[in-house]
């Protein structure tokens, strides 16, 4: 009897704690909100200056990802086929992967070493590392693991453009040293 109780109460919590596909991607799109806010922390531009206007112009591919149903290569060529300029996959954990027990560095060289030949690029962003960026938190607001897919060139022309701007002028030495920025 006790068995059928303990099951029970396992199950009711997991209903209680399951979050469909538009809570999930809600979710998501405050913090997107968040990063297309101007900041202080980096002189009044977003944390993300080009994420609305790939919002706005039907450019980004946003997705869910949960391993335990499908492949990254199935997601990764489901944004491509979309014909879209970047993609943003949410990561959720299943029963074998946690995102809070990934280590981002590692598993982002992973997926950029898969991709390389596809012209492609993939940043992690975790909200389980301690991160900052001109002293904000950016990454800790994050409700998800994210992978950020787009264009090798896409990512380096982004990075030229704001280095003709303030965005940067906030940040310490060593935040600048890991961004490539000096």
């Amino acid at each position: 009897m006790s068995n059928q109780l303990e099951l029970f109460d396992k199950s009711y919590q997991l209903e209680l704690f399951y979050k469909d596909d538009t809570q999930i991607l809600d979710e998501a799109n405050e913090y997107f909100t968040y990063l297309q806010k101007p900041n202080d922390a980096f002189s009044d531009m977003p944390v993300c200056p080009f994420l609305k206007a790939e919002m706005e112009k039907d450019n980004l591919y946003v997705d869910i990802w949960k391993p335990d149903k499908r492949s990254f290569y199935e997601l990764f060529n489901e944004f491509t086929e979309s014909k879209k300029d970047s993609a943003l996959f949410v990561c959720m954990d299943t029963k074998d992967i946690k995102w809070k027990d990934v280590e981002r560095t590692k598993y982002q060289k992973f997926l950029q070493k898969a991709i390389k030949d596809t012209g492609l690029k993939a940043l992690c962003l975790s909200p389980y590392e301690d991160f900052t960026a001109a002293g904000e938190a950016t990454r800790k607001k994050a409700p998800y693991f994210l992978i950020n897919v787009a264009g090798r060139k896409h990512f380096s022309d982004s990075h030229k453009k704001l280095m003709g701007t303030k965005y940067f002028d906030k940040f310490s030495d060593e935040e600048k040293k890991k961004l490539k920025v000096g």
